[in-house]
């Protein structure tokens, strides 16, 4: 376990979901002008491998997947935070597990597993 504090903990963790969500949301408006680009190119005919080629930078379906990813991972920070210090605040797992929309189960194996990691 480290020595930081529940709140220290989750103030790092919404730190991070704030990045996480600023940098979504410029792969997104990214994926959206593609989108525009390569909608525009289809009605004109072009072949779809040539748009693609023609493209610079990753491709649509990779910002796609580096926003879940981005997500999946600061979230899960995030929900171990959140369950740790509301934990510390004496509520039980039950509680935690009605807040989050899971069960007492689950939340009982996010602060095993994140406590294992320590």
């Amino acid at each position: 376990m480290t020595d930081a504090s529940p709140h220290d903990a989750l103030l790092a963790a919404l730190d991070e979901i704030e990045v996480a969500a600023r940098d979504n949301a410029a792969r997104t408006k990214e994926i959206q002008g593609r989108a525009r680009t390569l909608r525009a190119g289809i009605a004109k005919g072009t072949p779809v491998a040539d748009l693609l080629a023609a493209s610079s930078g990753p491709l649509s379906v990779e910002l796609i997947s580096r926003n879940l990813e981005t997500l999946q991972d600061s979230g899960a920070r995030l929900r171990y935070a959140l369950a740790r210090a509301l934990r510390e605040e004496g509520l039980t797992l039950q509680a935690i597990a009605d807040l989050f929309g899971v069960t007492r189960q689950r939340i009982s194996a996010l602060i095993k597993q994140h406590e294992q990691r320590d």
